[in-house]
């Protein structure tokens, strides 16, 4: 048969198959096999839809995190999907304009104009699907935390800020943190005002959505905020990022290092597997909670499946499927620590045996080749 003809048999598949075919790529999130699919030939694309113009929220990149930026160059990123353990290489062309301040946890990018510092877009690097927010973002000197896209119709932008002031001895401090939420043709970014809700979803920007779990996190239900914040109180892990009396505010970079020393229990929250869990970092131990969002009750938990979670200093984390990346183990925690004078240490905790043990040096940004541990301990600095 002529290469001609074998061909013609291909592009005169049916429609219906075709269809079937590409939703199998998106059931698990391989974005990249669905648009190397419909660039197959004209009947391909025909048979299934374009997501460069489509708010589908099958077309967002659930799972996918960036554990590098500049992968080979500046302008390409790594990509590994937590579930199905793919690493994916993409050069993002439109960095030539813009520059990418943050990733929200779901993969979507967060670029700022080069020309037009105030305007805020969101790319899906995957589809190039583009959502533009006409808003200005908060006044100068509020650096972004942590960001995520609530779906919806119109979809929302919620992100956290900081407000870094200089004080009499020219020190950086930060001053001050809020919340804040537009839809893109909002003329300006309204201040989320829940008071008691807020610390908590700044906690949920940095977890819940790392994985790239659709849902929503504003207004987070005062019921459950109170369960968890309870429950902070009687493992005494009220971290500063947590609190809203500007008193007590510590900047990430020293939150971060009290973490790596051990002088702080840390408390995370985070979407594993369809579940929200809620971790406790406490000095020698892990303590787990299962959050059920009907009735938002707490159920201590001593196993969490066939997942593994890293932890990172300031409250980012993620979970994922040990199946699918050599050497990680189920039912463990993984975070790094500073053992001695000599660096720093990924440490592991098994939750069956309840036993934490070092397992290997953490090599820091400057080396490499990283390991697969390495790579996702060192997620939060990405």
């Amino acid at each position: 048969m002529s290469t001609t003809m074998a061909s013609a048999d291909w592009s005169s598949l049916p429609a219906e198959l075709l269809s079937r075919i590409a939703e199998c790529f998106l059931a698990t999130s391989d974005l990249d096999y669905y648009m190397d699919f419909r660039a197959v030939c004209h009947s391909w694309r025909s048979a299934t839809e374009d997501p460069k113009s489509s708010p589908d929220p099958r077309f967002r990149p659930r799972h996918w995190v960036i554990i590098d930026r500049h992968f080979g160059g500046d302008k390409t990123y790594l990509w590994v999907n937590t579930a199905t353990g793919r690493f994916v290489p993409k050069e993002i062309l439109l960095l030539r304009h813009y520059w990418g301040s943050s990733t929200t946890p779901d993969g979507l990018l967060i670029l700022n104009d080069n020309k037009a510092p105030c305007a805020i877009s969101l790319l899906n690097a995957f589809t190039g699907y583009c959502i533009r927010f006409v808003a200005p973002p908060p006044k100068s000197g509020q650096i972004m935390e942590s960001a995520a896209l609530v779906s919806g119709s119109p979809p929302t932008l919620v992100f956290s800020c900081r407000k870094m002031d200089i004080d009499d001895d020219f020190v950086l401090q930060e001053t001050d943190r809020k919340v804040y939420t537009a839809y893109p043709d909002s003329e300006s970014f309204s201040v989320y005002e829940e008071r008691h809700a807020c610390p908590l979803i700044r906690l949920a920007l940095r977890g819940i959505y790392t994985n790239g779990e659709l849902g929503s996190v504003a207004p987070f239900p005062v019921e459950g905020a109170e369960k968890i914040f309870d429950l902070m109180r009687f493992y005494n892990a009220e971290p500063d990022e947590s609190s809203d009396d500007e008193d007590t505010l510590m900047s990430d970079e020293i939150a971060a290092f009290k973490f790596l020393i051990g002088y702080d229990n840390r408390c995370y929250l985070v979407g594993s597997a369809g579940e929200i869990l809620i971790i406790f970092k406490l000095k020698g131990s892990m303590e787990v909670y299962r959050m059920d969002t009907g009735s938002y009750i707490l159920e201590r938990v001593k196993n969490i499946g066939n997942r593994a979670i890293f932890l990172s200093g300031n409250c980012k984390c993620i979970s994922v499927n040990p199946d699918k990346f050599p050497s990680i183990e189920a039912n463990c925690i993984y975070y790094i620590k500073s053992l001695d004078y000599s660096g720093d240490y990924i440490c592991k905790y098994n939750l069956r045996s309840r036993r934490g043990e070092k397992i290997s040096r953490d090599m820091g940004r400057g080396s490499r080749p990283y390991t697969i541990i390495q790579h996702l301990s060192s997620y939060d600095l990405q």
